[in-house]
């Protein structure tokens, strides 16, 4: 594969470059002049028994001096071994051109209509003045006009001349456009091209080219999905462009009347929908189809042609039904009419009553533009002219609509009446008032706003004392939940009260809110404790302090610091606590030790003297357990072992007495090791004792004497 597809790249480039070859410097200025960079575009099909070509040139222009020169098909087959050029067939013994008005008329049915307007397209006559300029080479606005149509007719008969051959194989035949090759064998690939002969000094001739495999014929291609909208008395069809050119050009659209038993086509001509300019929606084939009546059940299925004339695969069917959408006329003269408190009485009238009326819908809004609430969840008789509405909102106005409504639900809507209502209903007291001050004086209250569609607003009123009078301190409304004061801190008074007050749009007042009591913030620190006594030994130290005396103290906070180091917290203590001892400190250490008191408003006070202490060593080491004294089985030596888990840097010494002497320092063990054996013994009572020995100088007390005896 790999093989046909450098051979392929190599065939097209000298393919092109043959098509392209400069022309000699003798012709090349007729050439320059009427030089054109446009290309022929082809594609083929394999039915089983031949193959079919289809090429079209992409200008008029080149349309028609292709037309006049003729095509040549030619065809090489390539195999996956080959490693020599391949042989280039010659299919056509004469140029492929489009045939005479003669064959037409001979060829072409009496009653064909798309041969004859592609005769036509060929043939006939443009009733356009043909462009002459005058001998100077001037033109005049009218000569221009004429220039224009004349290019605006070349290019409409190129179109149609396209499109017509892409939905008629023996039109495509007629206009030089098709060939089939009879002579394809099954299990082939084949490359044809197509070039024009046309004389290169007066238009360049170009060729495409396209590989055909001849292993199976090629499937039906199917139609892309389908929407379809339901309307009245009509279905609106629609599919998407894009998917839909790549295989095909024109369509039939079929319908059945039958319950998808028998289908007619609903055009006889293909449907071709033109594309209108650029944007999204013109992505979408569109087709529109009348029904008969509504409420039927109708078949519907859409087949594609494909440019070779083909039909592909058509759309499953799609059942679809006319739906009303015509609405009744709707009522008048609708009067509405305040009976006192929540009650409107509405009257209307209607003189049309259409065969599919059922009854009227009433609905309610607070705008005349709606939006409307139903007031009925059923609709009311065909006979009613009347009903009142007991839940009227009882503030602003009303806004009512009466709609008359039919079988399929479709309602004729009137002008909207309304009415004013009396309010005197005041709002809700207010509620969830919260607020903080913060250290520069600004006080922000937020609250639940509520929820009164009439709500106007609030207003903030302010004491120094829950007992004196609030006084407003917003001069109009506040329409949102929030609000801002500011204060001055350097006051005697330590809180500040705030109350609210809800008032609609009629200017009913609601009940004072909850009184929010705020406290002012504090920037006094509080007072530092003060040390008053210690207690250091070797492994605590006991510290006692007076607390701070300021009284809205909170807590205070322990800290310490080896001589020079940094400052750590030890402990968090009750603002009442007087005493605390640390033992988490080291033998022959400097420690320093400082309190810091806080206050309810998170000041905190200078840090205290620091009181410095070192913690001293004693020397005395944790004492060895487990110490044992056994006579071996040799009954020649003697084994000892103890257990030490203290950690640090020490080494063990072992005593022994003998025959009730005194102990005499005997033997140095490592640290790491928790027994000895002595073999250096004689007949007689030995005792043992052991040691640790730390090298600071520290030592564990020496262990209890263990007593045996050699015989």
């Amino acid at each position: 594969m790999r093989t046909i597809a450098i051979l392929l790249i190599l065939l097209a480039a000298q393919h092109l470059a043959n098509a392209q070859k400069p022309a000699t410097p003798q012709k090349q200025k007729a050439i320059d002049s009427v030089r054109y960079e446009r290309s022929v575009h082809m594609m083929g099909k394999y039915y089983g028994d031949s193959v079919v070509l289809r090429w079209a040139p992409s200008d008029p222009l080149l349309w028609r001096a292709y037309n006049d020169a003729g095509y040549v098909i030619e065809r090489m087959e390539i195999t996956p071994k080959m490693t020599t050029r391949p042989v280039r067939e010659k299919l056509n013994a004469a140029p492929i051109k489009p045939w005479t008005l003669a064959e037409w008329k001979a060829r072409a049915r009496h009653s064909d209509t798309t041969a004859a307007v592609a005769a036509t397209l060929l043939y006939g006559k443009s009733n356009i003045p043909t462009f002459k300029p005058d001998k100077r080479g001037k033109t005049n606005d009218v000569d221009l006009g004429a220039a224009f149509n004349q290019k605006y007719d070349q290019e409409n008969r190129f179109s149609m001349a396209l499109l017509i051959a892409d939905n008629n194989a023996f039109v495509a035949q007629g206009l030089g456009l098709r060939f089939v090759d009879k002579t394809a064998q099954r299990g082939k690939t084949y490359l044809y091209s197509v070039h024009a002969l046309t004389n290169p000094s007066v238009v360049k001739s170009d060729s495409a080219a396209v590989l055909i495999n001849t292993n199976q014929s090629q499937t039906m291609a199917p139609m892309p999905e389908i929407r379809y909208k339901e309307e009245d008395r009509k279905v609106t069809f629609h599919w998407s462009r894009t998917f839909s050119n790549a295989y095909f050009s024109a369509y039939y659209i079929e319908r059945s009347d039958d319950g998808g038993r028998t289908y007619k086509r609903r055009n006889n001509k293909p449907f071709v929908q033109p594309m209108s300019g650029r944007g999204q929606a013109n992505d979408q084939i569109v087709f529109t189809d009348s029904l008969q009546q509504n409420y039927k059940k109708y078949f519907y299925r859409i087949t594609g042609i494909t440019p070779f004339g083909d039909l592909g695969q058509p759309s499953p069917a799609m059942p679809v039904m006319g739906v009303d959408k015509t609405a009744p006329a709707p009522p008048l003269q609708v009067v509405a009419q305040h009976l006192g408190k929540r009650k409107v009485k509405l009257t209307w009238q209607k003189s049309t009553r259409e065969p599919d009326f059922t009854g009227y819908m009433i609905g309610r809004g607070e705008s005349m533009n709606g939006p409307f609430a139903p007031l009925t969840m059923k609709p009311l008789g065909k006979e009613s002219v009347t009903y009142t509405d007991t839940t009227a909102v009882p503030w602003g106005t009303n806004y009512y609509v009466v709609s008359a409504i039919d079988t399929a639900r479709n309602a004729g809507i009137s002008i909207p009446a309304y009415v004013t209502m009396i309010d005197t209903i005041a709002p809700l007291k207010p509620a969830g008032l919260l607020g903080r001050i913060d250290t520069t004086g600004i006080v922000h209250v937020k609250w639940t706003l509520g929820k009164e569609r009439d709500l106007m607003g609030y207003l903030v009123y302010k004491a120094n004392a829950k007992d004196h009078t609030f006084i407003p301190i917003t001069r109009n409304f506040i329409a949102d939940s929030t609000f801002t004061d500011s204060l001055a801190l350097n006051t005697l008074t330590e809180k500040i009260y705030y109350r609210i007050v809800a008032f609609d749009k009629n200017r009913n007042p609601s009940p004072y809110s909850d009184i929010l009591e705020l406290k002012k913030p504090d920037k006094v620190r509080p007072v530092a404790p003060v040390f008053l006594n210690f207690v250091v030994s070797d492994t605590t130290v006991r510290l006692t302090w007076a607390p701070s005396n300021s009284a809205d103290a909170k807590g205070q906070t322990l800290y310490k610091r080896e001589l020079g180091g940094v400052w750590t917290e030890v402990a968090r203590l009750a603002k009442d606590s007087t005493r605390f001892t640390d033992t988490k400190v080291k033998k022959q250490t400097w420690y320093e030790y400082s309190l810091i008191a806080s206050d309810d408003d998170g000041n905190f006070s200078e840090r205290s003297f620091p009181l410095k202490v070192r913690v001293y060593d004693s020397g005395v080491r944790q004492k060895i357990e487990g110490f044992v004294a056994k006579v071996g089985t040799d009954k020649k030596s003697v084994g000892l072992s103890w257990r030490y888990p203290a950690k640090g840097d020490y080494y063990f010494l072992v005593y022994r007495s003998f025959n009730g002497g005194g102990l005499e320092m005997y033997q140095q063990v490592a640290g790491d090791k928790y027994a000895f054996a002595d073999t250096q013994v004689l007949k007689g009572t030995y005792e043992y004792a052991v040691k640790a020995i730390y090298k600071d100088g520290g030592q564990s007390l020496i262990t209890k004497n263990m007593k045996v005896e050699i015989k």
